[in-house]
């Protein structure tokens, strides 16, 4: 892949394609248009004074609050986006609503009394969200409206902090009817949890903490954690559901208009966000770039989608001055096709005495160097090669469990800025594509649901599954067959441990096709934690201690870099902690001595 890719190599400009979007049929949804130009967004925390600010500074938009008035922004010759037209409560909490949930929740440990403000369930809720935020597209319908964003930071708990909320009446009632449709008879839904319900009308979610008393701290990887998964569907299919219905409320009444949401999170156990359950049915993303995030969201959006970035101080300059930090951002921006850019905030970018800051001088001088190139790109999409990354939901809640363990009761505590740098599957989505990316190649993350029906129609070249430790049978099933039918499929380490259910399998899913004979399942031969290797010494470390395959290189702590022809395809496991490329990639000297000698075996 890398020479054919190498081989047909051309100018940036011929990569980037224009995202138009289909005439839909009569009667359809209109899908936006692509972007007229590149939006340079200002964030004004002084609504009266800021978009006179933003002229001034030569931005081309601001945002407009819920019941503010559009007609002195377009008389400044700005456009504006509609930021939260339902306010926060719903979509997104604020601090002093749920600081309180959670710190009762940690003195008194007891879940069923876990009560989220703002409910999904409670009856009419959503609805009459989704009626207000239709109702305030359509008041502030013109041309000068670049996009709604229903929320910002958008979660079901708040920026994917773990809690095992909502545990209301509402929110048993509709449990109840999601394990009945789910299991069909009470007594499966008791295999699966551990329980003795007489009735569905008597179940309740197992908690978190059970979860982890009953499974973590064997000598063996967690056995079950299907208590654990069925409560997170439910969790995450409610948050999807209440997205999708607001969304597709306002779209209708704002023909052609983006709506989508803005901050959003990456990935995770908690907080909702399963980006399969409803990034596609958005046409406006701005997910955060963390984790992989960005080519995720990008991947799995709609072509026709507007995306978006916020822009603000970088935290870390890294010894660069900060006018070269940021021009390097912006000139990114224009490469990814994006729509536009959302600078945080007015205060950051002009002082109090009025001059501009040293961010935002440097903002400027980007915007006015790359002004042309990201009006001509906006709208457009990177051509992604044959190369598939799957993303397993699952997986990342298997992983979220095992990169926790340590943490025993504080577990609530492990918020997103701390999962940033100790996540297992962040590191891992985000590994694998810097390492495609550094061979050449623009990989497209593809989700598992689906995967088996998509490799009837679609042949990639090349199917690659990172920290994929979760994995359905059909899914399995059907790599087996694109392998050996010419495929190929490349795997790190950990491949199937665990079914889709997270009940966890007596050896890897796909361990026969990979040609692995032995392998180990204890807790200390997992040498992967928190996105780092663990294994020391020198070269390449293994990822997993005790694999031992038909055909692979030797080493101390098990078989590395197995290889099996299938077919007329082949499948490689490489047994290496891909996930700490990413902390590696810019270490000469370490990448020469192994990654690079581990993977082209010179």
């Amino acid at each position: 892949l890398r020479d054919r890719v190498m081989s047909r190599a051309r100018p940036l400009a011929a990569c980037l394609v224009a995202a138009l979007a289909a005439a839909p049929p009569a009667g359809a949804q209109t899908a936006p248009g692509p972007p007229a130009r590149f939006e340079r967004v200002l964030w004004c925390g002084d609504p009266v004074a800021g978009p006179a600010l933003a002229r001034r500074l030569g931005f081309t938009a601001v945002q407009l609050g819920r019941g503010g008035d559009p007609a002195p922004i377009a008389a400044l010759g700005l456009r504006y986006y509609l930021d939260q037209p339902i306010g926060k409560g719903l979509l997104e909490l604020r601090d002093e609503e749920w600081a309180p949930v959670v710190q009762r929740f940690e003195r008194t440990r007891d879940a069923s009394g876990l009560e989220r403000p703002g409910c999904f369930a409670t009856p009419g809720r959503v609805e009459d969200a989704a009626n207000r935020a239709a109702s305030e597209a359509q008041r502030v319908g013109g041309p000068g409206l670049c996009f709604v964003a229903l929320a910002d930071e958008a979660s079901s708990t708040r920026h994917n902090a773990p809690l095992d909320t909502c545990r209301c009446a509402h929110c048993l009632a509709a449990f109840r009817a999601f394990a009945e449709r789910r299991f069909g008879t009470v007594d499966a839904l008791n295999g699966a949890l551990g329980t003795h319900y007489g009735s569905f009308a008597e179940a309740v979610p197992l908690s978190t903490d059970q979860v982890r008393l009953r499974e973590l701290g064997e000598r063996l990887l967690p056995a079950d954690l299907r208590g654990f998964a069925v409560w997170l569907d439910f969790v995450d299919a409610q948050f999807a559901d209440a997205v999708r219905r607001i969304a597709a409320r306002v779209a209708a009444a704002a023909p052609g208009v983006p709506v989508g949401l803005t901050g959003l999170s990456v990935p995770g156990a908690f907080g909702g966000h399963d980006y399969a359950r409803f990034v596609p049915e958005l046409t406006l993303v701005e997910p955060y770039d963390v984790g992989g995030a960005v080519e995720l969201a990008r991947s799995l959006a709609p072509p026709s989608a507007h995306r978006y970035v916020t822009l603000a101080p970088p935290a870390d300059l890294g010894g660069a001055p900060i006018r070269d930090v940021v021009r390097a951002h912006v000139a990114a921006m224009a490469c990814h096709g994006l729509a536009g850019a959302v600078v945080w905030n007015d205060g950051t970018v002009v002082a109090e005495d009025g001059d501009a800051t040293p961010f935002g001088e440097a903002v400027g001088a980007a915007f006015e160097r790359f002004g042309p190139a990201l009006d001509a790109c906006a709208g457009a999409s990177v051509v992604a090669d044959e190369v598939w990354v799957v993303e397993s939901h699952a997986s990342v809640r298997v992983w979220w469990m095992l990169d926790s363990a340590a943490d025993g009761m504080t577990w609530v505590r492990r918020l997103a800025s701390y999962e940033r740098a100790h996540s297992t599957s962040q590191a891992a989505r985000r590994s694998w594509a810097r390492l495609l990316q550094d061979l050449g190649l623009q990989p497209r993350f593809v989700s598992d649901r689906g995967l088996a029906e998509r490799l009837l129609t679609e042949t990639p070249r090349c199917v690659v599954l990172p920290a994929t430790i979760a994995l359905a049978d059909r899914t399995a099933q059907a790599l087996g067959v694109y392998v050996h039918q010419g495929g190929t499929v490349i795997a790190d380490h950990s491949t199937g441990l665990y079914d889709e259910t997270l009940l966890r399998r007596d050896r890897g899913r796909l361990d026969e096709l990979f040609g692995i004979e032995q392998r180990s399942l204890a807790w200390d031969d997992l040498l992967v934690r928190e996105g780092r290797a663990t294994a020391r010494g020198g070269g390449l470390p293994a990822a997993e201690r005790g694999v031992r395959g038909e055909l692979g290189q030797a080493q101390a702590e098990g078989d590395t870099s197995l290889e099996r022809s299938y077919g007329r395809g082949r499948a490689c496991y490489l047994n290496a902690p891909v996930a700490a490329y990413d902390g590696w990639r810019l270490d000469e000297q370490r990448v020469q001595h192994s990654l690079n000698d581990f993977l082209w075996g010179k």
